[in-house]
């Protein structure tokens, strides 16, 4: 991948590339084998091919033909009853170290019988270092071209003292087991660590259910920057629908996060909008980096940069792995790992909220239709009660009804706060309200009218105007023993203001007015003014609200 695609280009098929289906049949049949099996027949067909060598063009000297004959005739037998009969333990155990001994010794006698270090047979001992080497890896290679080296030096000193020196040949077959022992190495140590780091990576950190992008995004990046050996990470990813999503860089063990709403940064770095030109990985996060400076992030000289792309029913996205100069060459594999993974938690996590909000929405509307309701039937219940029985015990009803109302309003407050508006945000009053003061009315028994109550206000600001109602109306009927309450409503750009009349017995005559505390105090929070004026009958409050409060 070159940069941020959201949506794969046509690649050439295996149609397209000659030979390319045989090539990757023959490689699925190999990776398909049973190493063990593959070895046995490897000893197999190198004897086989070793007696048919000695039967075409015997050897010298020909006075011990027949004794190579006999060897070679025992390591086939060896070698076919590994076949029909394998050792039954681990590939790893140290007991097939016992069968490749045997195998270095019989090569080596095989090659002191037919002229030594000029022994066409000396080739086989290849075969023993790359078989170690499938089992130990480097490990394997290393101890393998000891033991070649080790059977040539036992092979070759006498024909190193023997008047008719083969130095040379000793020499240069020395260093290519050597060579080829630290080749095969390479790549068994290769192999183990691409094993080791793909079960460390398969070690996730347990799935964070918690709605805090920034616990499980930082469990799940860190992880891969330690697999990754410390590398940096960028991961951006936008909703499939809209054009608003998120960018997460992981660089110095912290994650920065950003969310961007921002239509014009999406068109620039979403191909869909660059007029199909696609800039390589460097250049695609270098421009990202730039368009972001909140993240202070760049591209050191010396690295390298893989990319991977992911996508889900919800969002899809980008993967970006700044690495050292000189990375493993499995890389690439593992971005494109942790792109898939990365991918497949943004959308679980997505689904966990989704089915909490569903969840919580659920308990709001049966709280509003069951609780709330027999509420406000039991104030309304103790109201009743209290006007028929002595003046003592209407107190102590009054307060039993105060307690009520409390746990009205948390509930009310959390029916609100759950409660899915269509128009997501924004709420409009002649919608949300008359329901509301429907339950005011019952609960306090008297007329409520409002006006202008067709305006859309913000989802926050209505709950806020809903609690200062609730308390506007509860102090006029207890306190001002009112039985009518009209309320208007005005918007402008940026002011709410709300002004509520009652026709209860405001003030006495040149007595000041007395501010409603818990009133004053949550106007005076969202940075509002409050006005109370006489009114006839009874008093006026004038609330002015700024409607970017917070």
């Amino acid at each position: 991948m070159a940069s941020i695609r959201w949506h794969r280009n046509g690649a050439l098929t295996d149609a397209h590339w000659p030979g390319k289906g045989v090539a990757g049949s023959a490689r699925e049949w190999l990776l398909r084998t049973d190493p063990e099996r593959l070895i046995c027949l490897g000893r197999v067909i190198t004897a086989v091919f070793a007696i048919l060598a000695i039967y075409l063009d015997p050897t010298r000297p020909n006075s011990l033909l027949y004794e190579s004959r006999i060897v070679l005739g025992f390591y086939l037998l060896l070698a076919i009853a590994l076949v029909i009969f394998p050792l039954r333990v681990s590939f790893v155990s140290p007991l097939h170290l016992v069968i490749h001994s045997l195998d270095a010794a019989i090569v080596g006698w095989l090659t002191f019988l037919t002229n030594e270090l000029a022994s066409p047979f000396f080739t086989i001992l290849p075969f023993v270092i790359l078989a170690m080497t499938m089992r130990w890896g480097l490990k394997g290679a290393a101890f393998g071209a000891l033991i070649a080296l080790a059977v040539q030096l036992v092979v070759g000193l006498p024909d190193l003292f023997d008047g008719d020196s083969e130095l040379n040949i000793f020499i240069m077959r020395s260093i290519y087991f050597v060579l080829a022992a630290a080749t095969l190495g390479y790549f068994g140590a290769y192999r183990e660590r691409s094993r080791q780091r793909l079960a460390q990576l398969a070690q996730w950190p347990p799935g964070v259910i918690a709605e805090d992008r920034l616990s499980w995004l930082s469990a799940l990046l860190a992880h891969a920057s330690g697999v990754l050996g410390g590398a940096q990470l960028l991961v951006i990813w936008r909703e499939q629908e809209f054009e608003a999503g998120c960018v997460a860089y992981w660089t110095n063990a912290a994650l920065r996060l950003v969310d961007i709403r921002d239509n014009e940064f999406w068109r620039r770095h979403d191909p869909d909008h660059a007029g199909g030109r696609l800039p390589d990985r460097g250049e695609a996060l270098s421009g990202l980096l730039a368009d972001l400076p909140q993240l202070s992030g760049h591209i050191p000289a010396d690295c390298k940069v893989f990319s991977a792309e992911f996508s889900s029913v919800r969002y899809r996205g980008c993967v970006f792995v700044i690495s050292a100069a000189n990375p493993a060459e499995d890389t690439k594999d593992l971005t494109q790992i942790i792109a898939t993974r990365v991918g497949t938690e943004l959308e679980r996590v997505a689904l966990i909220q989704a089915a909490r909000a569903e969840g919580r929405m659920r308990l709001a509307r049966d709280l509003h239709d069951g609780v709330l309701q027999n509420l406000t039937a039991a104030r309304f219940k103790l109201k009743l009660v209290g006007e028929r029985v002595p003046a003592l015990a209407k107190e102590e009803l009054e307060e039993v009804g105060a307690i009520i109302l409390e746990q009205q309003q948390c509930v009310r407050k959390f029916v609100d706060e759950n409660r899915v508006a269509e128009d997501g945000n924004v709420a409009r009053l002649d919608e949300a309200l008359p329901e509301f003061l429907d339950l005011l009315k019952a609960q306090w028994n008297c007329e409520i009218e409002m006006s202008s109550a067709n305006l859309a206000l913000p989802r926050w600001m209505l709950h806020e105007l809903m609690q200062l109602i609730s308390e506007a109306v509860a102090n006029a009927v207890r306190h001002g023993r009112a039985t009518r309450v009209r309320m208007a409503l005005e918007r402008s750009d940026r002011l709410l203001k709300l002004s509520i009349d009652d026709n209860g017995r405001g003030m006495p005559d040149g007595s000041a007015a007395r501010r409603p505390f818990s009133l004053s105090q949550r106007i005076e929070r969202l940075g509002g003014k409050l006005a109370i004026c006489r009114h006839s009958p009874g008093l006026q409050l004038q609330v002015t609200l700024p409607l970017n409060a917070e």
